[in-house]
């Protein structure tokens, strides 16, 4: 078994002082968390206040969210300080695309950060750290997930196209101590195929943990023809209900159909939603320079309509009330993202969008 459980002393040095761990439920945070947990208990590591902190969008996928849920619960118990924090109703995904007029993120594209991931992660567990923590901030950041995402990672220092936990691009007050953690270690690491030392401190944990890699349907194949060429490893992709970067495609993704029961889940449309909200033709037009911008508020209204229908046939909560108050007014007084205004819409015959989303 590699040694890679047992930390050097930079981790220690780094992980001895005050910080703060940023917990999605995800395979990569919840490595962290309960490693780091490993360490307090081994004696490696003392840690006064250990704390954790957790942005629940509103709309996050629920067997995750459960079983995230329960880990909270064990390291509570071990004296963690852990926090629930929620997104402001005019940062909420939803809100922002179908009342403000964002475009939907579109899977693997950008080089800079989802504004999802900074308006429901980052941004209201920031708050939370500005008044209850001065430390570091610890994030699941990890190299090997994909060619693209070590691209990122090594050219900006730090994830800056964000993250499943909402990781922040690096400073000196970020650390990411399993960065050379690959996948299939994690994936040890959770099933509890680790030291026996290890899984001796860790049974209230582990059967939580394992969960998770169900969840999460873990494929390992075998070892690369060369040396320095490791397993092969598949797993789903998690993100909210109806993430829209985990696919830019008018369907969803094989594992969403799968965790939603089957293709006739009615949440499976909501890709599809989002594959109309970025079609260049329900959009805005910068009479600048002709470049795309958000989403036309005749076609916000639509959108909207199709995600309560949506909601409604599957018995989820997508849109509060609340959130339908919200998204409402800024129809009425006409909301637009920074930069853009009523000015800048075209006029289109009513009957013209219906033959369009018909």
């Amino acid at each position: 078994m590699s040694d890679i459980y047992s930390p050097d002393d930079l981790q220690l040095a780094k992980l001895s002082g005050d910080w703060c761990a940023s917990f999605s439920g995800g395979k990569d945070s919840t490595a962290l968390v309960t490693w780091v947990e490993y360490l307090r208990r081994s004696g490696q590591l003392s840690v006064a206040r250990p704390q954790l902190v957790q942005s629940d969008t509103m709309v996050e996928e629920p067997h995750l969210q459960a079983i995230a849920r329960d880990t909270v619960s064990v390291l509570e118990a071990s004296g963690w300080e852990c926090a629930m924090v929620e997104p402001e109703i005019n940062q909420k995904l939803y809100n922002r695309i179908l009342g403000i007029g964002n475009t939907p993120v579109h899977a693997g594209g950008g080089r800079f950060m989802r504004w999802c991931t900074r308006a429901t992660k980052i941004g209201p567990m920031n708050r939370w750290r500005k008044e209850h923590s001065s430390g570091l901030v610890l994030t699941g950041l990890r190299l090997g997930e994909s060619m693209d995402r070590d691209t990122k990672i090594k050219k900006a220092g730090g994830c800056a196209a964000g993250g499943e936990c909402g990781i922040p691009p690096a400073t000196a007050n970020t650390y990411s101590p399993i960065v050379n953690w690959s996948t299939c270690i994690v994936i040890d690491w959770l099933m509890g195929k680790v030291p026996r030392r290890c899984r001796d401190l860790m049974k209230d944990i582990l059967p939580t943990t394992k969960r998770l890699v169900e969840i999460y349907e873990v494929s390992i194949g075998q070892d690369g023809l060369w040396e320095d060429a490791g397993r092969e490893v598949s797993a789903a992709r998690f993100g909210c209900i109806g993430c829209p970067a985990i696919s830019s495609e008018r369907f969803a993704p094989k594992s969403t159909v799968k965790r939603n029961k089957g293709r006739l889940s009615a949440l499976n449309e909501i890709y599809d939603v989002w594959f109309e909200a970025r079609r260049r033709d329900n959009r805005l037009v910068s009479p600048r320079t002709g470049g795309r911008g958000p989403i036309k508020m005749a076609v916000r209204k639509i959108l909207f309509a199709r995600i309560m229908d949506i909601q409604r046939r599957a018995g989820v909560i997508l849109v509060s009330p609340e959130d339908e108050a919200f998204i409402r007014q800024c129809w009425q007084d006409k909301v637009y993202p920074r930069g853009w205004s009523e000015a800048d819409e075209e006029n289109e015959p009513a009957e013209e969008l219906q033959r369009r989303f018909a």
